[in-house]
């Protein structure tokens, strides 16, 4: 996976799983990494960048919830 992606990724995660205070501090950091990204590719659309990243972030989500546990189960 791309690095930047990746850290997109993972920064929309830290939004998705604060609240409140802690949300509005994270949703500032995915922010300003979407500036970041827009000012390397100004073509892009900033809604097509955001709902790329959700759905990337969705497929992320799912392949974490599919990994098994370290422990294993009891006999």
């Amino acid at each position: 996976m791309n690095k930047e992606l990746e850290r997109l990724i993972l920064a929309y995660e830290g939004v998705s799983a604060a609240r409140d205070k802690e949300a509005e501090t994270r949703m500032d950091v995915f922010e300003a990494l979407i500036d970041r990204v827009m000012e390397q590719k100004p073509s892009l659309s900033r809604d097509a960048l955001r709902k790329s990243i959700i759905k990337a972030h969705r497929k992320w989500a799912l392949k974490q919830e599919s990994k098994p546990t370290a422990i294993p189960p009891k006999a």
